[in-house]
């Protein structure tokens, strides 16, 4: 894990809050470990060259949701079924705070690869997400490889 830490991952206002606990099993760490050295860290890289090449400013990047025990999810109304609860999903805003720009460049990055979800989650009317959900497998080991914008409640297919 070159570029996340365990501490990023698992960090939850909500847990602090309600003072539930949001320690990952063993199992539950080492999918944190695999989901982001085969796809959070090489994403990060990828935006980081965006960034770079664009003169976009940092290229790091906020986990604002990551594991969550299934208390937590309870506590901010995550689906049962949610890969967050097992390690293998990731809420992600850019610092610099080009967000549209980190949707495209994920996308293109994520076409060639293993994983289960890239959704662009709360998108207003012309597209722009609040956030970035990555998943990198269901909480089954499924890569459904979906593509998806969320926008008023519903699912699509992911707008450009």
């Amino acid at each position: 894990m070159k570029h996340f830490t365990f501490t990023e991952i698992t960090s939850s206002q909500t847990a602090k809050l309600k003072h539930i606990d949001n320690t990952p099993s063993e199992q539950h760490r080492k999918n944190i470990e695999e989901a982001v050295n085969l796809l959070l860290d090489p994403l990060r890289e990828a935006w980081a060259v965006c960034c770079a090449n664009k003169q976009w400013g940092t290229p790091a990047l906020r986990v604002t949701s990551g594991y969550r025990s299934p208390e937590l999810n309870r506590a901010v109304g995550g689906s049962p079924s949610s890969a967050h609860c097992v390690g293998f999903a990731f809420d992600l805003v850019p610092v610099n705070g080009r967000i549209a720009d980190l949707k495209a460049c994920v996308r293109e990055f994520i076409k060639d690869r293993n994983f289960d979800q890239l959704i662009s989650e709360n998108e207003d009317d012309k597209g722009t997400p609040e956030w970035i959900h990555v998943g990198y497998k269901t909480q089954q080991g499924k890569q459904r490889r979906q593509m998806l914008s969320m926008r008023k409640g519903g699912y699509y297919p992911l707008s450009a």
